[in-house]
């Protein structure tokens, strides 16, 4: 269950079996996807695809920096949606490497 930020923990995130984004290692921790476009929440929102209700994350990014200043240190993985068919005709969108999983 995510936190009131939205953020989950990482036994959550290991429970779930999704892909983690690990900004530090610029990689995924698995690709099960050929190719998608994933965005977090207020990016879902920038782009005008707003998260559905009760919607299901499709991967996660670690964020080592979340929760910081707050007695939150568990919550650190943001979850992200998929958003590869919305983005599909966008070209002019600039994506975070985060943002995409493509085949290396």
């Amino acid at each position: 269950m995510p936190n009131k930020e939205g953020r989950y923990n990482k036994l959550e995130v290991k429970r779930s079996g999704l892909p983690v984004y690990i900004p530090r290692s610029s990689r995924w921790t698995s690709k099960p996807y050929r190719f998608a476009v994933l965005l977090t929440r207020r990016r879902c929102q920038q782009f005008g695809v707003p998260v559905k209700q009760n919607e299901a994350p499709g991967a996660f990014l670690f964020s080592a920096s979340a929760g910081a200043g707050t007695s939150d240190q568990q919550h650190r993985y943001y979850p992200l949606f998929d958003r590869t068919t919305d983005m599909a005709g966008n070209e002019s969108a600039r994506l975070y490497p985060h943002e995409i999983m493509k085949p290396d």
